[in-house]
């Protein structure tokens, strides 16, 4: 019997139980769903976080006054100017570099109040952070070595206090300090970590210190965009070596301060999202191997009704494994169909997702190419014994069975 023939009559057999049939590949339609949803909507997170980090700037890098362990936002050595001065001029493939102070304020406008994030950096922070200005001007250097009282709004913060005036050439006050408002940055977004980057007001690191937190050359963090971007993990151990001489750590001393690049965040994000995929495509196979076990016993009840079938099949000379085939190649093809149908509501599934939440989806073609073939192995593999125990009827038995 060839393969045509073989279709032909697995195909005649399943239409015979058409409802049947459907309810068998459920499980596998459900299975199949969830693989492709799942391995889509993974692509699209990808993508989201890439992009993400790519707000952050270039080739980034940045140096937070404690360690790893030390849940406190601020280190209890904090950095001096001098050791960013040292990194500068011992460190080659750096590009751009800025201290950075951050403060929880309340800034005050007109009787307008907005809770917020205050922070001190130097101009070349905006360069480094590809953050361009929507309206005014940036602070100058001249501006951070006078310790000027200028500020830039982040976008949500002129939003807040303004609503849709000009905030340019206005003053806002964090507690008695008067602040010119010089500028409005464009809009950002939230960051990796799922906070809104525009709710915040920049001013000069000097202004910062002197003016708000009552420090004099000290800060929390250092943000650096290397020349190279090959050279990004070089430049950071380069960075960690001069930061440690600095803080005159010995060689078995453990850092009391920490290192992120740009890579370091994107590595640690897909790791998670490929762990957090893998689970939910364990969890999907779980539905699979349900809908495996069902054709698996609908096939058993198949062969039992057709006992004499498929004795008079081998009354007209079918072989054991023409038999076999037969029944096997229905189990596979109950399987495909399901998985047809499955990649089918998916992908449906998937642009129903991204329509709701504005979630980007590209449709994984390996994840069809896996479902489809692992569809063909749960026809073999569920389907095999209910062949191989119809292949092995006793012709004159099954003629004799009503």
């Amino acid at each position: 019997m060839n393969l045509t023939l073989l279709v032909q009559v697995a195909l005649r057999s399943l239409l015979k139980h058409k409802t049947r049939s459907l309810l068998t590949t459920l499980g596998i339609i459900i299975g199949v769903a969830s693989i492709t949803a799942v391995m889509s909507l993974g692509q699209g997170a990808k993508y989201r976080v890439s992009q993400e980090i790519e707000k952050l700037g270039t080739n980034f890098i940045i140096a937070l006054s404690k360690p790893v362990k030390q849940r406190m936002m601020v280190g209890k050595k904090q950095f001096k100017q001098s050791t960013l001065d040292a990194i500068r001029y011992e460190c080659d493939n750096i590009a751009y570099a800025s201290p950075a102070m951050l403060q929880s304020v309340v800034a005050t406008y007109e009787g307008e109040s907005q809770r917020t994030s205050g922070v001190g950096v130097e101009s070349n922070y905006f360069t480094i952070r590809e953050w361009p200005i929507a309206k005014g001007q940036f602070f100058s250097k001249s501006d951070v070595k006078a310790n000027k009282k200028v500020a830039l709004l982040g976008n949500t913060v002129a939003k807040e206090l303004f609503d849709e005036a000009d905030p340019i050439g206005k003053t806002i006050r964090i507690g008695n300090i008067p602040l010119k408002i010089i500028g409005v940055l464009s809009e950002k977004g939230t960051n990796p970590g799922g906070q809104d980057e525009d709710d915040t007001i920049f001013m000069p690191i000097t202004t910062m210190q002197r003016k708000i937190a009552g420090v004099v050359n000290k800060f929390m963090a250092m943000i650096f965009s290397a020349k190279n971007k090959n050279e990004i993990t070089r430049t950071a151990l380069q960075i960690s070596s001069v930061i440690r001489q600095q803080h005159r750590l010995k060689p078995d001393d453990e850092d009391d301060f920490t290192i992120f690049t740009q890579d370091d965040i994107s590595q640690a994000t897909q790791s998670t999202l490929i762990i957090l995929n893998l689970l939910l495509i364990a969890i999907a196979s779980i539905a699979l191997i349900v809908g495996g076990i069902g054709i698996m016993n609908i096939m058993l009840v198949s062969v039992s009704e057709r006992t004499n079938e498929i004795g008079i099949r081998m009354a007209l000379g079918a072989m054991q494994h023409h038999i076999l085939n037969q029944f096997l190649l229905e189990a596979i093809i109950i399987c495909l169909l399901g998985g047809i149908i499955g990649v089918a509501c998916g992908i449906g599934l998937t642009s129903i997702i991204s329509q709701i939440f504005s979630w980007p989806i590209f449709i994984s073609k390996m994840a069809v190419v896996v479902s489809l073939l692992a569809c063909i192995f749960i026809g073999i593999f569920f389907g095999y014994y209910p062949a191989y125990t119809a292949s092995q009827l006793n012709p004159v038995e099954a003629l004799a069975e009503r």
